[in-house]
């Protein structure tokens, strides 16, 4: 029976990952063949892939070469999507042979994990190879959500449902500010002259990117802004910024302090009136309700702060280190308006009494 188990999730295993590597092999094959280049062997685009593979589960990397010394961690989670979408595949695959839901999802979590390692040992050499401490921890967060059970409790779904509609929001503020610059994009992506093939991968790149861009807009629309590079905190009320790489999204930078942009930081206060309101309306003790609102605020800045360390980090150089939001500084503001929406909730019916008492 465990040898039976185990098998077939090895098999959907091996299918989840190479649903994933095939395409990236492909991909790399292709360029280094229209390369022309006449060093290195086909075993190099090959390890390239399994790189590729490997950051698409956010894994960091130590690179160490002539041309490149440095610490890359700043990685597209709109490519941890594709690890997610396949996992969650051959998981229910293997859930409808076994039938165990808890014993499948040790065993899958367990063989993933593990030719997980085997990869980045393969594809580590002297140059490259992914940051072991990091490089474990975030494939186990993308296994545990790929897994998760689909049915939620109420309460967490609206969180989730009002995050994506204000990170909607944000995406909106960045696109906007994009087409207002939409020279300043066309003449960085004359400068970087891409070619046709280059240009095509620039321009999946930089969507795989879009959620850490749009995660980035909301964190300077509530007031916490964000980092590109050593010494600089973009803000509405700071501007402190040195040099930004060629890249033709970031033509969506604002070009100085814009205060009145501050206005945004209403949304979440609204976001914290909307759950909490719907937590009093709970038919629970007093006790069990402010036990729900201590957990309502302890998920919304944990989540913010684990994808802020997800959506932020090093871009090679010590130049552009860090490069996105601060988590820390990103779960003070969030927790700060929660907290004092909570407040306000608690005293107001107080005050509104007494009011009325006088009157």
């Amino acid at each position: 029976m465990v040898a039976r188990r185990l098998y077939v999730t090895l098999q959907q295993v091996i299918r989840s990952i190479l649903i994933v590597l095939f395409p990236l092999a492909f991909i790399t094959l292709f360029a280094w063949a229209t390369a022309g280049s006449t060093y290195g062997t086909t075993s190099d685009p090959m390890r390239a892939a399994v790189w590729l593979w490997l950051g698409a589960h956010l894994a960091p990397f130590n690179i160490v070469s002539n041309e490149v010394t440095g610490y890359l961690s700043y990685l597209p989670i709109g490519a941890a999507l594709l690890p997610i979408l396949a996992i969650k595949n051959g998981y229910h695959r293997t859930l409808q042979t076994i039938g165990n839901k808890k014993i499948t999802r040790s065993y899958f979590i367990l063989v993933y994990f593990v030719l997980y390692i085997v990869l980045a040992f393969l594809a580590s050499n002297s140059q490259v190879q992914i940051d072991w401490i990091r490089g474990l921890v975030t494939p186990l967060i993308l296994l545990l959500i790929a897994t998760s059970v689909n049915k939620f409790e109420s309460l967490i779904k609206l969180q989730w449902s009002l995050f994506i509609f204000l990170l909607g929001i944000s995406g909106l503020v960045f696109t906007l500010s994009l087409v207002l610059n939409f020279s300043t994009a066309k003449n960085l992506s004359i400068i970087i002259q891409p070619g046709i093939l280059g240009g095509i991968l620039l321009v999946i790149l930089q969507i795989l990117y879009l959620p850490n861009l749009f995660f980035a807009t909301f964190s300077y629309l509530i007031g916490s802004g964000f980092s590109l590079g050593q010494q600089t905190n973009i803000s509405p009320i700071t501007f402190d910024l040195r040099e930004i790489p060629a890249i033709p999204a970031l033509a969506a930078l604002p070009s100085g302090k814009l205060p009145w942009l501050l206005v945004f930081t209403i949304l979440i206060p609204i976001y914290g009136w909307i759950n909490l309101s719907l937590i009093n309306k709970v038919k629970l003790d007093s006790k069990s309700v402010n036990q729900l609102k201590i957990r309502f605020i302890f998920i919304s800045v944990s989540f913010l702060a684990l994808v802020s360390i997800l959506s932020s980090g090093s871009l090679l150089t010590e130049n552009m280190s860090p490069v996105g939001v601060n988590p820390l500084l990103i779960s003070a503001v969030i927790a700060l308006h929660l907290l004092l929406v909570m407040l306000i909730m608690y005293l107001y019916p107080f005050i509104f009494k007494k009011k009325v008492k006088q009157g």
